[in-house]
């Protein structure tokens, strides 16, 4: 994200500004940039009640969030303290943030396992959960199977997918200690039993082996489906506009023994085929096609 701040002004005001233009922008954040502006705002307002304290007293007032930018990934994964891409931002105090270990991470009463494009991945979630911390859960639209297992207010604190919510569920959590404890005990007995050899066999069976074995049983020759036609007849039945090209053979179980197949009709075929072929053959090789390097922020 890009920001332009006056070097002209002082360090206080340039702060504010900033976090006064993250929260203008707030709903058009990506989820990651959301917790940053969360967490400059909260910053902002203890500094603000230091300011106005004229107690003289010296306890620490700690900020209800801390959600940094510890890397970023741009042909790699570099820090984002000390980066020149960064370097505004952390001129202000904001975004950027020191990476922690996850025995370090351990250390701490509450955990967020933020999204990214793709949504909230199962280890972000599943690391947290082990943990004696509470976890709050950004629940997003996209998600990996794991996450079917897990229960609201049973096993996290369920947070809305643009963080709004977020603020509340964390004073929710801070008056009902009792139950904020009970949620992280399950959680935690959660994960000992999934990184068991018996619990994750189960979840295993349950997640991927009755699933195939269920299309397994639905199928049906298409010979017995549609009177003695062979796949090849059956598509060629269904018109000029059902076009199918061979991309690949395989005889056996092995990788070894799938060949590429090449040819097609046209120059648009000929070009489908050798996409085809090439995405193949990457995926047998377990190597990924090249891809150019993107920047997004990482967590």
């Amino acid at each position: 994200m890009n920001s332009y701040v006056d070097p002209a002004k002082d360090y206080k005001t340039r702060r504010a500004e900033a976090v006064h233009s993250l929260n203008q922008q707030f709903d058009k954040l990506l989820p990651r940039w959301k917790g940053v502006a969360l967490t400059a705002d909260a910053e902002l307002q203890v500094e603000e009640e230091e300011e106005e304290d004229d107690t003289n007293d010296t306890s620490t007032i700690l900020p209800w969030a801390n959600m940094k930018l510890s890397s970023y990934i741009f042909a790699g994964k570099s820090p984002t303290i000390g980066s020149a891409r960064y370097g505004v931002w952390e001129s202000l105090s904001i975004a950027t943030g020191e990476h922690m270990s996850l025995d370090e991470l351990a250390k701490y009463k509450y955990h967020i396992d933020l999204g990214g494009g793709g949504g909230t991945t199962w280890s972000g979630t599943i690391e947290k959960l082990g943990m004696p911390g509470l976890l709050f859960h950004h629940v997003t639209p996209m998600k990996d199977y794991i996450h079917d297992y897990l229960i609201p207010w049973k096993h996290y604190i369920p947070v809305s997918a643009d963080l709004k919510d977020l603020k509340q569920k964390f004073a929710w959590t801070e008056s009902h200690p009792v139950e904020a404890k009970r949620i992280a005990d399950a959680s935690t007995d959660f994960m000992r039993e999934l990184s068991s050899p018996q619990g994750f066999e189960k979840m295993f069976d349950q997640a991927f082996v009755e699933p195939l074995q269920q299309v397994i049983d639905a199928y049906q020759p298409v010979a017995n489906v549609h009177d003695g036609m062979s796949w090849r007849e059956l598509f060629q039945s269904m018109g000029k506009d059902c076009h199918v090209w061979p991309v690949m053979e395989c005889t056996g179980m092995d990788r070894s023994s799938c060949t590429m197949l090449t040819g097609g009709r046209g120059s648009k075929a000929n070009k489908m085929n050798m996409w085809l072929s090439d995405t193949a053959k990457a995926l047998i090789e377990e190597t990924n096609p090249e891809q150019q390097p993107r920047e997004m922020p990482y967590r």
